[in-house]
């Protein structure tokens, strides 16, 4: 049977048993200056979400299967998708109710958008995570960078968002709180060794978004 790409949201879940998990937003801006001090900057990429993961190994044949599947990626060329397995949700705690979250507007400069479909009295913090899928197999990944506190109705305002919405997200999108997760890409990869005996524990990952 041919692999499918991109493996699902569980396919690491049982690979990656690292305890430290450094998730950052990855920018790609070119700075300039002059000789009075005046600094320029421009964005010459959309931010990518990126980390890299320590991995431990239990048993030969759970190293045998991370290697494994790793490789079936092809280095850069296929994806898979990956949530922070340590992100136990919305820093209130609650995770029930939370199924039919929508945007409900986004600002025109797209970095902020107003959220519905939350239970009633819901606290949104800063720093909580969410993901949309859009555009055909296609996610957006970010944090609120402002919280708020539902109304009677689930409701709560603009709010910011970084990085900014893609166009391909638009009012009615669904929005993952309790496990956001993007797609992504293998950049770099240090297997597990095979020692007489046994398996090395030293074997390491870097992911990086796929836009």
């Amino acid at each position: 049977m041919a692999l499918s790409f991109p493996y699902d949201l569980g396919f690491l879940d049982q690979c990656l048993l690292t305890e430290r998990v450094a998730l950052a937003l990855q920018r790609y801006d070119e700075r300039s200056g002059s000789g009075d001090g005046r600094m320029w900057s421009a964005q010459l990429a959309l931010p990518l979400w990126g980390a890299t993961l320590e991995l431990f190994s239990t048993q030969p044949a759970l190293a045998r299967e991370i290697n494994a599947k790793v490789y079936g990626l092809d280095g850069m060329s296929k994806t898979f998708l990956w949530s922070d397995r340590h992100y136990t949700g919305p820093a209130s705690g609650v995770i029930s109710g939370l199924g039919g979250v929508t945007v409900s507007s986004i600002r025109a400069d797209r970095g902020a958008i107003g959220v519905s479909g939350l239970p009633v009295a819901f606290n949104l913090s800063v720093g909580d995570y969410l993901s949309i899928a859009h555009s055909s197999g296609r996610y957006y990944f970010g944090q609120f960078v402002e919280g708020g506190v539902a109304n009677g109705a689930g409701n709560i305002a603009a709010r910011e968002i970084r990085p900014y919405l893609p166009f391909g997200v638009t009012v009615g999108s669904r929005i993952e709180l309790v496990r956001p997760h993007f797609k992504a890409m293998v950049t770099d990869f240090t297997p597990f060794a095979n020692f007489r005996g046994r398996w090395g524990d030293n074997a390491a990952i870097t992911i990086l978004q796929k836009p």
